[in-house]
């Protein structure tokens, strides 16, 4: 008689599950939200792409150091509404500068 293998659920690693909470946390926050709307508003343009002297509207804003690399509560948030940590970039330099860190 044929045997059906089941696949066993996933178990869920607490550490990832509290690291993508805290992130969610801080990016579905109001504060950040606004935030993030006044870096667009103030530097609409990617700021990568000028260095490069084209003109691209930016899209997406990048924290320059993640507010995740750190661990304690207040240095964290710090880094997450810090406004001078924050980088207006396209859609490609956004994925660029993340796929270059892994």
């Amino acid at each position: 008689m044929p045997t059906i293998n089941k696949f066993q659920k996933k178990k869920i690693n607490n550490n990832t599950n509290m690291y993508d909470l805290e992130r969610r946390k801080i990016y579905m926050s109001t504060r950040w939200r606004k935030l993030r709307d006044l870096k667009i508003k103030n530097d609409p343009l990617c700021e990568m792409c000028l260095e490069d002297g084209v003109v691209t509207p930016a899209e997406d804003v990048h924290h320059i150091v993640s507010f995740m690399s750190v661990t304690d509560k207040h240095s964290r948030a710090y880094l997450a509404y810090d406004y001078n940590n924050l980088k207006s970039l396209c859609k490609k330099h956004h994925q660029l500068v993340h796929n270059s860190k892994c």
